[in-house]
Order: C-alpha cells, then structure tokens, then sequence
C-alpha cells in the first residue's frame, strides 16, 4: 500500500487538498506584467495566515492555487483572507500599474471564486494542470 502524506492535528487526521481559483474583477488582463508581486503577495498572507500554498501560477485575468489548511477553518475563511491580504500587497508594491484596471477602488479580486476539493484526481494531475497555465 502507498504511503500517503496525512495532517495531524490533535486527535485527526486528514489529507484535504482544494483547488482554487481566483478572477481578477471585470476578468481585466492585468496580472502577467506584475507577476513576480502577485505570486510574491499570496507568499506573504501564507507567511501570515493558517493555509499552505502547495502549487500556485496565473494567467493573465486569473490565478490557480492548489491549497491545504486546517480543517477548522471554512473556504469562505481562507479565500477572505487571501484576496484581502495579496490585494493590501498589491496596492503598496504595485500601485502604479492597477490604478490603469481599476481607477475607482482599490479591487484586484471578483467577490466570488472556484474551489474544489480534488478527491479522486491526484495531486499530480492538478500540480501539472496548474503548472501549465500561462
């Protein structure tokens, strides 16, 4: 039998792995030109947050990320705290750029998103489906 990589936490443990995706509002093509700062602003909330980034790459109007956290903490949880972490990053580090897309707040991300869990696929098929984005 394979030997899986499980999390412990207490008395637990899982193996839980989601694939998101985040779309920039008005799917604007803004994030090819900045994308070392917006890989580097996600790299920053994880530094600061409770979720592991396991895979991450971008296009230009949207980003993929494969993902593990604790399973007390809820999707909704951890995509606010992503989107809002990378968009203060981004409006420090690359203010110049996004007042060209988005002159009237300061937004980067839609309010929705994409997440599944990745259940039968493996984690290598969805790192290699990740990876050859853009």
């Amino acid at each position: 039998m394979k030997n899986i990589d499980y999390d412990s936490i207490a008395h637990s443990k899982t193996r839980l792995r989601y694939h998101v995706i985040f779309s920039t509002k008005y799917r604007r093509h803004c994030l090819e030109d900045v994308k070392d700062q917006v890989l580097a602003s996600f790299k920053y909330g994880e530094d600061k947050s409770d979720y592991k980034i396991l895979v991450m790459n971008l296009e230009s109007d949207h980003i993929h990320f494969l993902l593990k956290w604790k399973p007390s903490l809820s999707i909704e949880q951890v995509v606010r705290r992503m989107k809002q972490m990378s968009t203060v990053y981004l409006w420090e580090h690359c203010n110049r750029h996004f007042k060209k897309h988005y002159w009237r707040n300061k937004k980067i991300w839609t309010g929705g998103y994409f997440c599944a869990t990745i259940g039968n696929v493996s984690e290598a098929n969805i790192t290699k489906y990740i990876n050859q984005q853009g």
